[in-house]
């Protein structure tokens, strides 16, 4: 059995997703994007296993996950609209924010291979 993970570790994991999302908002070129929507992907995963798994938290992910990727996708594509895609992030990662503060922390010890399989496959 391990500790759980601190307060202060989940806020900071947070914090590093908030500002990735941020800088996705603020467009690129297509392999700057490319490589923060990985940066997402592993900092989602990274979170994951601080938490039992709970299908509203899993939910959440795959949402923000799937919105992050829509907007990356449609900035190389140059498809329109925009804005609207940029709001439905935000609003993802509101839902996001909400679950984690839901999720109860994991007190085992923490396994990261489902996350890859099942939660990143939507995008």
């Amino acid at each position: 059995m391990t500790d759980t993970p601190s307060a202060e570790a989940i806020q900071e994991k947070k914090n590093l997703i908030a500002a990735t999302i941020k800088a996705l908002q603020s467009g690129g070129d297509e392999n700057y994007l490319r490589e923060l929507l990985a940066l997402l992907q592993k900092n989602l995963s990274g979170i994951l296993v601080m938490f039992e798994r709970n299908p509203g938290l899993d939910a959440a992910t795959t949402d923000l996950y799937a919105a992050a990727s829509a907007v990356v996708n449609d900035m190389k594509a140059g498809a329109q609209p925009l804005a609207r895609k940029r709001r439905l992030l935000r609003e993802s990662l509101d839902r996001f924010d909400e679950r984690v503060l839901l999720a109860r922390p994991n007190t085992r010890k923490p396994s990261a291979a489902w996350c890859k399989e099942e939660i990143f496959l939507a995008a």
